[in-house]
């Protein structure tokens, strides 16, 4: 019920952890002692503590080799050369490492030890150890290990330009291990001033400061250390500075940066400045000003993206300049820029859907249905609007056959899902995820379904939910949308005269059924209502003593969940879009994202250029989740388009602002 992230609604290890759903059990003799041993390794400075502490855990405990994990990574962080702090030869600890892999071979924790190890390797320049050990590497989640594979290639003498440019040129942060890569091809001539460049742009991209100044020390000049600190960290004052015309670099840098928060002066200076930068510098200058507009929604934005043209932007930023023909209605303008996009930006089920409406909308019907018709057949958003377009409304597939006895008993038997079902049972739900969908790889859709059914039996609906939904042919719709407890949540949604598919849809989104979610801010329950949110509600609907706690009780949860949810659905002209939009952001933000609007929209563009990326997911994710949900429940096609409806540039009540 505010703007948040379903990540911080779960908690990340080091932030807080929610109960499992069913009631914990009780606990093992050695799960104190494991949870003080977690912590110390978390604080990663106590490693005497964890040491103590791993001599008085049972071996049989089924968490053990966590412990083990920890006081290994813990020494492997520790060394500093050819002798780790212990005394004892670096090589020894290799020798640790590969006993600990052998040990618990198969299993997530061997897996993220050897990502730690070969984080080290790599730092040691140990190439041959790293050589032999990172095919093993199942993850392949931390890109900095994927930075040191391709500089042991490059040792060995092999050309690795490509390969880099796919893993290097990202708007993104590069970190240490990526950055020392980039140096490297810098130095050894395999890339040029036009790399330089490129990688620049996408440092740009993404307010990447720390690859900002690291790329700084490359750029021709040499380059004047001081304007390019004053570009980084005061873009106003170096666009005043008349020594920024000696270095395109640095203008570059300035006029981008004072576009995130200024996107007005940034194109004042652009117009006012003809001399400094080149015609595509300025291009590009302009798609940042222009996406930085867009977040803004400001009317302006339309403009600076066709200044913009040609600017060979990521497709990070040309998502933006879409948003900006959609909030105007520009098809001509949008085609152009979809066309800009990389093959695989096209490809996005967004920008392929867009792409077919601007078709449809200037008369070219024929080109617009191949579009729709190349993502119609997928669940999300965007596939049920396609084959909408087509005359073809959402019904959910066909059940699959429910899994067998035997099924169910192989996934009851997986010792990834009993050591996941243990850190539940202890409050340590990101572990306890992290070692279910360990698991899920390379399964079958009969034992994905299996695994669900039984996480189901098991009272992990957020488990059964998240592997339902991994199936490629075979589905269960009612795994992917469980629909627990509706003899309780029905008359709530009811009374207050709200659609209980569009209940379920939000339930789903905000807490995954875990009756028990607490998020990292204070929202509590099924609906994620937060505190202040609770006592607002009980004021207004007379609850005498009310206390937050009573917020995890799942009749008051739904009470005031649903209570808050007419609220501002009363407020927002009954439209299911804003009034979803309001129960993530805050009321005030779409009743004044609306008044950008020049003219009505269609729903699904509303929805589309919401400028906050968590609550632009949330809203298409609640509105497919309910029109699956309303297919469910009524077993009639459902229309995610009425769902949508139309939304006008302001409200037509302005009742409801002291709405929390």
């Amino acid at each position: 019920m505010k703007l948040r992230s379903l990540a911080a609604i779960l908690c990340t290890v080091a932030a807080c952890s929610a109960q499992a759903q069913r009631p914990a059990a009780e606990p093992l003799p050695g799960d104190a002692v494991f949870a003080a041993a977690r912590n110390a390794a978390v604080q990663n400075i106590d490693r005497e503590r964890l040491e103590d502490l791993a001599g008085r855990i049972d071996a049989d405990h089924p968490l053990r080799a966590y412990v083990d994990y920890w006081r290994l990574r813990l020494r492997l962080a520790a060394g500093g050369g050819p002798i780790s702090d212990a005394g004892a030869p670096i090589g020894s600890l290799d020798s640790e490492v590969r006993q600990f892999l052998s040990r618990n071979a198969g299993t997530l924790v061997a897996d993220l030890m050897r990502r730690d190890w070969l984080l080290n390797l790599g730092k040691r320049r140990e190439w041959a150890m790293f050589d032999a050990e990172y095919p093993n590497y199942v993850l392949r989640d931390e890109p900095a290990v994927a930075c040191h594979a391709q500089a042991s290639r490059m040792a060995r003498g092999e050309d690795i330009t490509q390969a880099a440019r796919e893993l290097l040129f990202q708007p993104r942060e590069l970190g240490e291990a990526c950055g020392q890569l980039f140096d490297a091809l810098l130095q050894a001539g395999r890339f040029g001033p036009a790399e330089l460049r490129q990688r620049l742009k996408l440092a740009i991209e993404a307010n990447a400061v720390t690859g900002l100044r690291r790329l700084s020390a490359w750029l021709p000049g040499p380059p004047d250390a001081k304007l390019l600190a004053q570009a980084i960290d005061r873009p106003q004052q170096a666009l005043a500075n008349p020594a920024l015309r000696t270095s395109r670099e640095a203008a570059l840098i300035a006029v981008s940066r004072l576009a995130r928060d200024d996107p007005r002066a940034a194109a004042d200076w652009l117009a006012a400045d003809r001399t400094t930068l080149r015609d595509d510098e300025r291009a590009f200058a302009f798609s940042q000003v222009a996406a930085a507009g867009q977040r803004r929604l400001m009317p302006q934005a339309l403009e600076w993206v066709r200044q913009s043209g040609g600017a060979g932007a990521s497709d990070d930023t040309l998502a933006w300049h879409v948003r900006a023909t959609l909030q105007a209605q520009d098809w001509k303008l949008l085609r152009a820029v979809v066309d800009q996009m990389s093959d695989a930006g096209r490809r996005d089920p967004a920008w392929t859907y867009w792409l077919g409406r601007a078709h449809a909308a200037e008369g070219r019907r024929a080109e617009a249905e191949p579009l729709w018709q190349s993502i119609a057949g997928q669940p999300n958003f965007y596939g049920k609007l396609a084959a909408e377009e087509m005359g073809q409304l959402y019904s959910a597939p066909a059940r699959a056959a429910a899994p067998t006895a035997d099924e169910l008993a192989e996934a009851a038997r997986h010792p990834a899902f009993t050591r996941a079902r243990h850190f539940y049972r202890m409050g340590l739900r990101f572990e306890g995820n992290r070692e279910w969908n360990f698991a899920l790889r390379g399964m079958s859709d009969r034992q994905l379904l299996a695994a669900a059914e039984w996480a189901r039996r098991e009272e992990m609906l957020d488990r059964t939910v998240n592997t339902a939904d991994r199936t490629r042919e075979e589905h269960d719709y009612t795994l992917r949308f469980p629909a627990p407890f509706r003899d309780r949540l029905t008359p709530f949604a009811r009374e207050r005269g709200l659609d209980p598919a569009w209940v379920y849809g939000l339930i789903r989104q905000e807490s995954r059924f875990i009756m028990d979610a607490r998020s990292g801010v204070g929202a509590s329950g099924l609906m994620q209502v937060m505190p202040a949110t609770g006592r607002w509600i009980a004021s207004r609907m007379g609850v005498k003593g009310f206390h937050p706690a009573q917020l995890n009780e799942m009749d008051t949860n739904l009470s005031f969940g649903t209570y808050y949810l007419r609220t501002v659905l009363d407020s927002l002209d009954d439209s299911p879009l804003l009034a979803t939009a309001a129960y993530n952001a805050g009321p005030g933000r779409p009743r004044n994202w609306r008044t950008f609007l020049s003219q009505p929209v269609d729903g699904a563009v509303f929805a589309e250029i919401v400028p906050f990326t968590e609550t632009r997911d949330y809203v298409k994710k609640v509105l497919s989740n309910a029109t699956i949900y309303g297919a469910i429940f009524t077993g009639k096609p459902q229309s995610l388009k009425a769902r949508l409806g139309t939304v006008q540039p302001r409200g037509a009540t302005a009742g409801g602002t002291d709405i929390p």
